[in-house]
């Protein structure tokens, strides 16, 4: 996560453990063989809130 950050690629103000537990939630909430849609457009909403957006 340092490295995107640093790299402009994700948000700074993330905390690992925020995603960490983002992942156990997908996991949780869709982790059997007949949700892995559902998993990944959970997926893809996180990955959405981690990426980098210029302000204004």
């Amino acid at each position: 996560m340092a490295a995107g950050a640093a790299a402009g690629t994700i948000r700074s103000d993330v905390e690992p453990g925020d995603v960490l537990a983002g992942l156990s939630g997908v996991s949780l909430a869709a982790g059997g063989r007949e949700q892995r849609d559902q998993a990944r457009r959970l997926l893809d909403l996180l990955m959405d809130g981690l990426r980098y957006r210029r302000p204004g």
